[in-house]
């Protein structure tokens, strides 16, 4: 998300506009509000649905906001598709999921954490954030002595001869990147950071361990939030690369709690049927997570 100097952040504009309305709204009336509010101060580059949709993501992980309710089944054609909203509904976890609107309440308008809600978010998962950097001060450029008087007497130099006009190179027309091996180049260096995961993965299947448990946790999560910045503004193909690997990424840290769970129940156990039984369910967790992330979707064909 660009710097806006005459506008607030995403952030700070989901809670002034819950906190105004009420408490509840959905992400499409705040996206459609923010674009609005944009174009009165001016700025015509408004923020994606997308992009409002994680910064929800990051403020229910905080706790800044909670799920309410379901809009009701009459909205979303339930009596055309057969399905009914029931009263204990609550948000589908999948991406893409048909599911009705889904409304959220604030919890608190006056949280600190509203304001910087992309580093309270890495703060409250363990991720140092750096201070930002302080603009160096500014200094003058220095202004050249004039000449002093007895200069102006000297006769001027001689002017060497005019140089040689050199001939121009020929233009050597250098091929355009077809969108495949831009989707290839870009994707590179998530996968090889994935073959690490999951190298890692085979490391704590055969040496169990909380520590690198926890370790493997955190490069999901930084790799997974670098590959959703890099597919902004990305189109066709390589935003499909790009997407795929996010996709990937965000379903194997989703069953990632399991593992986690698993793993302390297996370490607890002291008799051995029951840590033979322990080791079994955290090997099949394990699995889950090496599939979701070797299981890449193929690269299309493209030129």
């Amino acid at each position: 998300m660009p710097v806006r100097v005459r506008a607030l952040p995403p952030g700070e504009f989901i809670r002034n506009h819950l906190r105004d309305i009420g408490g509840v709204d959905y992400i499409q009336a705040v996206h459609k509000a923010y674009k609005a509010y944009l174009l009165r101060q001016g700025l015509k580059n408004g923020t994606s649905r997308e992009t409002m949709s994680r910064y929800f993501w990051l403020a229910r992980q905080l706790g800044l906001i909670v799920f309410d309710h379901a809009e009701p089944s009459a909205y979303w054609n339930a009596k055309v598709d057969g399905v009914r909203v029931p009263k204990a509904y609550r948000p589908e976890p999948r991406p893409r999921a048909p599911s009705p609107r889904h409304y959220y309440r604030i919890i608190n308008p006056s949280d600190p954490r509203w304001i910087g809600l992309e580093a309270s978010y890495r703060e409250s998962i363990g991720i140092a954030v750096p201070p930002p950097v302080p603009r160096s001060p500014y200094v003058p450029r220095p202004v050249a002595a004039p000449p002093p008087a007895a200069a102006a007497a000297v006769a001027p130099p001689i002017a060497p001869p005019p140089p040689k006009k050199v001939k121009k190179p020929k233009a050597v027309k250098v091929k355009k990147p077809t969108p495949a091996e831009i989707a290839s180049e870009l994707e590179a260096p998530f996968k090889a950071r994935i073959a690490k995961i999951v190298a890692a993965l085979d490391q704590l299947g055969r040496t169990p361990n909380l520590k690198l448990s926890e370790a493997i946790e955190e490069e999901l999560i930084a790799t997974g939030e670098d590959s959703f910045e890099a597919i902004a503004g990305k189109r066709g193909l390589v935003r499909e690369r790009l997407t795929g690997i996010n996709s990937s990424l965000r379903h194997a840290l989703d069953e990632y709690p399991l593992v986690k769970t698993s793993l302390r129940s297996m370490l607890r156990e002291t008799l051995p049927a029951r840590r033979f039984a322990a080791e079994s369910s955290f090997q099949a967790a394990l699995r889950v997570v090496r599939e979701d992330l070797t299981s890449l979707p193929r690269a299309s064909s493209g030129g």
